[in-house]
């Protein structure tokens, strides 16, 4: 029996679990939240957060700061992947890295530390972004944000 089936099984916290399943990409909390209420209109932001916190404790989803600005989740399942964050619109790209597992034990047997994760996050523009910033159209919604932000 798997530690989540131990725990009390609340109609939200399967309703929040099967939207992370299902989701295609990373969700922030307010998404997670959105999308939840359409199917469960009583459900709160709290309650979200609650279980967001819980899956993570138990191994169910993965946090991931890859704006530097919020946390996004994703099914724990689909780990092993590595984002890359373009910086004008914000997409996040996965890909795979074989030199991580090889630096994870190499650095660990050297170091004598036992690597139980990493994460990659690699930033940049994409292709769309690219052609934008050449054709002189802006620098993208996300990079104009943190712009504003930060001054």
């Amino acid at each position: 029996m798997s530690t989540y089936t131990q725990m009390r099984s609340t109609q939200g916290r399967r309703l929040i679990l099967e939207i992370i399943g299902e989701a295609e990409g990373h969700l922030d909390a307010n998404e997670l939240y959105r999308r939840a209420r359409q199917r469960q209109p009583r459900i709160s932001l709290s309650t979200v957060y609650r279980s967001l916190r819980l899956f993570r404790e138990l191994g169910l989803v993965e946090e991931h700061h890859l704006d530097g600005e919020r946390r996004y989740w994703e099914a724990s399942t689909r780990s092993g992947h590595h984002h890359m964050v373009c910086l004008g619109c914000g997409r996040v790209e996965e890909f795979r890295c074989p030199l991580t597992e090889t630096l994870k034990s190499r650095v660990g047997a050297e170091e004598g530390f036992v690597v139980t994760a990493a994460e990659v996050r690699l930033l940049g523009y994409c292709g769309d972004c690219q052609r934008a910033m050449a054709d002189g159209q802006g620098r993208g919604p996300a990079l104009e944000r943190t712009v504003t932000q930060e001054g």
